[in-house]
């Protein structure tokens, strides 16, 4: 016989056996039905909740539903291998079925196919809805556990165990997890695979490991011939302690604090609630507008002293996002040296990149240096009237820079205005220590005063080519 279980109320007996049939006995040893269809050993047989239907899995790589009275009702076909074991959901209205061809199928009642749940690299051995029937928890002979939305979309893996993991079950309330595993430890995860503790103490491996109804204490079972209690209120202080241990970490990244629940408290929530802001501020300026409002709302939460709106506070910072997105692509266009071959285009390209930014964002930054490039690559290929605005901003950031003052000075010569560029020339012949650029700048203001251009052509190109 591989297994027996209890019905729910406790007054039918279901066993699975060898001889590839299963058997519903009253509890006083009379049998009711033998289950026939499968053509090898039943590997497992379970009640539904209700006690009305039994599914079994067998090794003809089918899993079968009955009636309490031994009628089939479905057969799921699907696997490579042999089923394992197969469970039903709370509700009874859909199966997991855990194979020996490192799949997980579900099902709904009728026998139709719904996913199948791909990622371990060995057989599974259990496969089950959690009691909220939020979440499908797997184990495998490849030493994994995994984590499954009830769609069976992967969540988590469970890494940790250095062999099989043989048995894997959710805490009462669907928090937590434990898995056994042929390692001779037991480990304890929360919902989103980070592991907590580790239980050691058996010498041998480990088959089982369950949650008492209350979920206080864990009951294990060994190959070293022992079953042992373990306490889950020591479990509670060692994770209080080592969240003790954690916080101020935990306070300056929320997101991780977001994810131990075990670890969170009114007052790191309300410490870390200022850092969730800004984590939720990079979001949105990184384009994740949803994600961003999701991360204020739970600020305000934590925090109720924080007054915002989430709405406005996400669309702001995906402006300022892309508003800093556009002065990089301005200043990007501007140092491209196909400029030169462009016609103004890029300049003109740029200058409407850093004016969007400014109408999405009045404060965004745009510092010196960046105003100085468009100004001065815009007065040497033929927009220095365009750019001039730029060759302002530039000046008003770096008053006394000799070389912002001489790209204002190329801009305002190029555009007739001679008598404003002699003083932004003599800026930087009064700072550099460059004899040649001392003595051409010196040449430009004395065919200026004279009422001449000195930015013949030839001029022009050379500049440009200096960089």
């Amino acid at each position: 016989m591989v297994s027996a279980r209890f019905s729910s109320d406790g007054k039918s007996i279901l066993t699975a056996s060898e001889d590839n049939t299963a058997r519903i006995w009253r509890i006083s040893g009379q049998e009711l039905a033998i289950l026939k269809g499968h053509t090898e050993r039943v590997k497992s047989a379970r009640f539904s909740t209700d006690g009305k239907r039994i599914l079994t899995a067998s090794s003809d790589n089918t899993a079968r539903l009955w009636n309490s009275s031994g009628t089939e009702l479905a057969v799921f076909k699907g696997h490579k291998k042999s089923v394992i074991s197969a469970s039903f959901s709370p509700d009874g209205k859909r199966i997991l079925s855990a194979s020996w061809d490192n799949t997980v199928r579900l099902w709904d009642i009728s026998g139709k196919e719904l996913a199948v749940l791909k990622g371990h690299t060995k057989g599974v051995y259990n496969a089950r809805f959690s009691p909220n029937s939020k979440y499908i928890l797997t184990n495998s002979e490849d030493g994994t556990s995994m984590i499954w939305d009830s769609s069976g979309k992967k969540l988590a893996v469970l890494e940790g165990h250095t062999s099989r993991v043989y048995s894997a079950r959710f805490s009462p309330d669907s928090k937590r997890i434990l898995t056994a595993s042929w390692d001779n430890t037991v480990r304890v995860w929360d919902i989103s695979g980070k592991e907590l503790v580790v239980l050691k103490g058996h010498p041998s491996r480990v088959y089982s490991a369950r949650f008492s109804s209350d979920g206080k204490r864990i009951l294990t079972a060994s190959h070293d011939n022992t079953a042992r209690i373990w306490r889950m209120e020591e479990l509670d202080d060692l994770l209080a302690r080592g969240c003790e241990w954690l916080n101020d970490y935990l306070v300056i990244n929320p997101k991780d604090l977001q994810k131990l629940e075990v670890c969170q408290n009114k007052y790191n929530r309300k410490a870390a609630a200022p850092f969730l802001v800004k984590a939720g501020e990079k979001e949105a300026k990184a384009g994740n507008f949803k994600e961003a409002i999701v991360t204020f709302k739970t600020a305000l939460k934590w925090n109720q002293d924080l007054k915002f709106d989430p709405q406005k506070k996400a669309q702001l910072f995906e402006n300022k996002g892309k508003a800093e997105q556009l002065v990089s692509e301005g200043g990007s266009l501007v140092r491209e040296k196909k400029i030169k071959e462009a016609n103004g285009t890029r300049i003109k390209d740029a200058i409407t990149a850093y004016k969007q930014a400014q109408k999405l964002d009045t404060k965004v930054e745009i510092d010196a240096d960046t105003w100085n490039q468009l100004c001065r690559q815009g007065s040497l290929n033929g927009s220095a009237k365009e750019v001039m605005f730029a060759c302002e901003n530039a000046v008003k950031l770096a008053q006394n820079h000799g070389y912002i003052r001489d790209s204002r000075g190329l801009a305002r010569a190029l555009t007739g205005d001679y008598k404003g560029a002699i003083p932004d020339f003599k800026i930087l012949i009064a700072q550099t220590n460059n004899k040649e650029n001392k003595a051409q700048r010196q040449g430009w203001v004395k065919a200026l005063r004279e009422g001449k251009n000195p930015f013949t052509r030839e001029v022009l190109e050379k500049l440009r080519n200096e960089g």
